[in-house]
């Protein structure tokens, strides 16, 4: 007699465990864990029941329970496509999606032909960009259900996605010759929209001409009329119909006239290119005629009047300027400077802006009101010029508003400050002046007395959450943290604290947080920060996976393929570089200082200086075990204290009775971590540092900073080939000529040359023997970067031709003369100052905020690298006379607010300094 199946369930029990997965599928867990274990007593080795118990118990918030019942039921019954379907699900609610793809594959094996998990996989897939498996499990999809819409769109995106436009075109149309015309006209918003992504198919594909048929044929079926006539436009413009195109981008135009988009495809079909017109008079002339007729079409149109501004010179510009800023002068508008601001990258337009507005000042002082306007350009309807409110100032105030950041623009800080000092003294309510204040300090290197005048707007206008924001921004800056920090707090919810921040994806709060922390070598808070905005854009690409069904099932397909190149872009936001920047840099400091800063981290750092490399491992662990320990009794007493809480919560509630008030909702769970000790505690910064720079390196390639600290980690870890892949990229992008490039080309060749005892770090990974193949590939990089000749002549060469190029070249030419000889170091720090007193005066005239940022870099290398401490206090005094509002530099006319900060003693202030230099390059 055969034995029986164990898996076999009888047909009671296989009804009961139906109503199990009906009890998943409804969210009535309670009920299903207590079926599944009226199951498990008769059939305790019944593998899909303990999937599906492990299953309910993971959406009960019970993980490591629900994994071991899932993996046991997997084991017991390893043939079941259910089994390993639940193992998949609990790996992709973990977002474990490599592995839940495993399981689903798996699954297929056992049962081919099942819809459910081929969805489930399509899903992933898409959300991994598996695109030539997307496509796959598309297509088995659609050939198991032809009849279902969303197969066949599905499988014309995944083919979209692949690069086979016409592949994708042909589905669509296949679709369509699939469903009856009363069934596509009752869906009319659906039809259209696919209308139109065929037609971007077709524009894709390289067949203008079939997409400009397409949506000519079915104009009448387009629900989305901008949308057609934009991509009509731009089909046009493929196409050379440059007639056509005008009419098209006029008709644009008639319905939005501030769309730049429009304005710059109206240029296109005139053949006008705006980036040369002053190469030919004729362009300017066409713009003219242009703007001319435009203004008179659309006579309250603002791009009509501002993007004149861009193309015409002398008088002209003058008159238009004039004309245009005073109906914003006279409404009051703050951020007319910052509507200008593009103009300034034309040294004649920018000194002719100084002219006109010190004119309009003249004339205010003296009369009272703005110059009457004259000619045709200036006309504008008096409508559209009322008074502004007496609490808002007057034209005056708004001049002199603009006048303050123009001379801070070019450096003119003694004058920008009496300009904004004059207007607050004469308009007190206008709180704009005091942001502008504190941005002009800012600028000139007085972060205190910024965040001071940030503060003051701030109190003006208590509801304001921008002004809010402004305020703790700079008191970050200044490293009045814990004033920042209450500050913002301002603005969250009563109790939240600045956890409501983090869920706000809060990401300048963070990253100005972790910048501040990590000036004063707080390293653990600082990671806290800079890893929290690392968490955001995580949850940002998670965040799609629910639109790669909705969006197919609504039919807004281009916006779905809009959200898809968006999310493979995500990582290049600057935001991810700054905190992925931050966090490196902190990784780069536990690594040199495994003390972790703060308190008593010189003395630790002197004391791990003179110990071995094995002694130092060992000092580690030990303060490893030691901060895990007293982790481990804090926890224990939070715990305690919880309990206790919650007994006297328990025991009021019973006090109270039924008619108590119920809580608001459910506490929220406390952070472990609170300040990232255990972040800081990791036992190998590098490593961790170099997932980050993984990252950067394949989303954010295009910039110098991302191969400069891939350098920076990879010549720590002894990584040479991929220290001189960091160097060949940032090659590539600047050249040798650039400061930053050749302090990478030297340091590396250097690396290759030196021997383990020379590259020993107080903290160093020990290094690892490099195999001959590698070693050999590295000596044939560094030959082709020296280009036959030794480090220290290829140096001596770029010093003889770039070393008076700018402060960075010399600082950088200083530097590495140091480092290659540190015999020369008084060399080098009379290297550095062969500066003369003029560079330091177009410095201070320039306005990059880098520039006091470089002076500083050029004391602290005199100071501490170079060891100069004499010609580290002239390069002081010389820079106090030129920076005259510095903190660092004790300026003779910096500001004292109450802060009681001492001129140029902020260790916070220095490293504040440095991060917005790094920034900066």
């Amino acid at each position: 007699m055969a034995s029986k199946d164990p898996h076999q369930l009888s047909s009671k029990d296989a009804s009961n465990f139906r109503t199990v997965v009906k009890c998943y599928e409804t969210k009535q867990y309670k009920k299903g864990i207590k079926t599944a274990d009226q199951i498990l007593k008769k059939f305790p080795e019944h593998g899909e029941t303990l999937a599906m118990k492990g299953l309910i118990l993971n959406c009960m918030e019970k993980k490591a329970e629900a994994f071991e019942l899932v993996r046991k039921g997997l084991k017991i019954h390893l043939k079941s496509y259910v089994c390993w379907h639940v193992y998949g699900l609990l790996y992709r609610a973990d977002n474990n999606y490599d592995e839940a793809i495993k399981c689903y594959k798996n699954a297929l094996r056992i049962d081919k032909e099942n819809v459910q998990i081929l969805r489930d996989l399509a899903l992933l897939q898409v959300q991994m960009r598996d695109l030539n498996g997307f496509v796959e499990t598309r297509q088995t999809l659609l050939h198991q259900k032809p009849g279902a819409r969303g197969n066949w769109i599905s499988f014309a995106v995944a083919h979209h996605l692949t690069g086979n436009h016409e592949l994708a075109v042909n589905i669509i149309k296949g679709y369509e010759a699939s469903v009856d015309a009363a069934e596509l006209t009752a869906e009319a918003y659906e039809h259209s929209e696919m209308l139109l992504y065929k037609a971007t198919l077709l524009e894709e594909g390289g067949k203008p001409t079939e997409a400009l048929e397409q949506l000519d044929a079915s104009k009448g079926q387009i629900r989305d009329r901008i949308g057609m006539l934009e991509t009509r436009g731009r089909l046009l413009l493929k196409l050379e119909r440059f007639e056509e195109a005008q009419d098209q981008y006029r008709s644009l135009l008639r319905l939005n006239t501030e769309n730049h988009k429009y304005h710059r495809g109206l240029w296109a079909a005139m053949k006008l290119d705006p980036e040369q017109q002053l190469t030919g008079q004729g362009q300017r002339q066409q713009l003219e005629q242009l703007y001319g007729e435009l203004q008179r079409q659309f006579p309250r149109s603002d791009c009509a009047r501002r993007i004149p501004l861009d193309f015409r010179e002398g008088t002209d510009f003058e008159k238009s300027a004039e004309a245009y800023v005073k109906r914003f002068l006279q409404k009051g508008v703050p951020s007319l400077f910052a509507h200008m601001k593009p103009l300034y990258r034309n040294p004649k337009k920018k000194a002719a802006l100084g002219v006109i507005f010190e004119r309009l000042l003249s004339h205010l002082e003296a009369h009272g009101d703005l110059p009457t306007s004259s000619g045709a350009a200036a006309t504008v309807p008096s409508e559209s010029q009322p008074e502004a409110d007496a609490a808002d100032g007057s034209p005056r105030a708004w001049t002199l508003y603009y006048l303050a950041q123009h001379y801070d623009m070019l450096g003119q800080t003694g004058r920008a400050l009496e300009t904004i000092d004059l207007c607050i003294h004469d308009y007190p309510a206008v709180l704009e002046g005091y942001t502008a204040r504190a941005k002009i300090l800012k600028h000139a290197g007085d972060l205190h007395s910024a965040a001071a005048a940030a503060d003051k707007a701030r109190s003006m206008d208590t509801a304001d959450r921008y002004l809010n924001s402004q305020a703790a921004k700079w008191m970050f800056r200044a490293g009045q943290i814990e004033k920042a920090e209450a500050t913002v707090l301002l603005f969250t919810k009563e109790g939240d604290g600045t956890s409501n921040l983090t869920d706000m994806q809060c990401m300048w709060y963070e990253i100005e947080c972790g910048r501040a922390h990590l000036a004063k070598q707080h390293y653990g808070k600082a990671l806290k920060s800079f890893l929290a905005v690392d968490k955001h854009f995580a949850d940002f690409v998670e965040d799609q996976f629910d639109f790669h069904s909705y969006c197919v099932r609504k039919m807004t397909l281009r916006s779905y393929l809009a959200l898809l190149r968006m999310e493979d872009e995500v990582y290049h936001n600057p935001y991810f570089f700054k905190a992925a920047s931050g966090a490196i840099e902190t990784y780069l400091q536990l690594h040199a200082n495994p003390s972790g800063g703060g308190q008593g981290s010189e003395a630790e750092a002197a004391k791990l200086a003179a110990l071995s490399p094995e002694e130092r491992k060992r000092f580690k662990a030990q303060q490893r075990k030691e901060a895990q320990k007293k982790r481990k009794e804090q926890e224990a007493k939070e715990k305690a204290a919880a309990d206790e809480a919650a007994a006297a919560l328990a025991k009021e509630k019973a006090g109270k009775g039924a008619g108590a008030k119920k809580p608001a909702g459910p506490a929220k769970e406390k952070d472990p971590d609170p300040d990232g000790a255990q972040l800081a505690a990791t036992e190998d910064p590098l490593s961790e540092a170099v997932k980050l720079v993984q990252r950067l390196r394949q989303h954010a390639g295009d910039r110098l900073g991302t191969h400069r600290l891939a350098c920076d980690v990879y010549l720590r870890r002894h990584r040479l080939l991929l220290a001189l892949q960091a160097v060949n990229r940032a090659m590539a992008l600047e050249g040798p000529s650039h400061p930053d490039v050749h302090s990478m080309i030297v340091r590396v060749c250097a690396a290759s040359q030196a021997t383990p005892e020379a590259t020993s770090e107080p903290s160093s990974q020990p290094q690892q023997e490099v195999p001959a193949v590698a070693q050999e590939v590295v000596s044939e990089q560094v030959e082709k970067l020296l280009a036959g000749s030794t480090l220290q002549q290829y140096h001596k060469r770029w010093v003889a031709k770039h070393s008076a190029t700018s402060l960075r070249h010399r600082a950088s030419a200083a530097e590495l003369m140091a480092l290659l000889d540190p015999s020369q170091k008084a060399a080098a720090g009379e290297l550095l100052m062969e500066t003369p007193e003029e560079s330091l005066e177009g410095i201070s005239a320039s306005i990059s905020k880098a520039a006091q940022g470089e002076c500083i870099a050029i004391h602290q290398l005199l100071q501490g690298g170079l060891q100069q401490p004499g010609a580290a206090h002239k390069w002081w005094s010389r820079c106090q006379a030129v920076f005259r509002w510095s903190e660092y530099f004790d300026g003779p006319d910096r500001l004292l607010p109450d802060s009681g900060i001492a001129n140029g003693s902020s260790a916070a202030h220095e490293g504040m300094q440095k991060l917005i230099l790094e920034e900066k390059q």
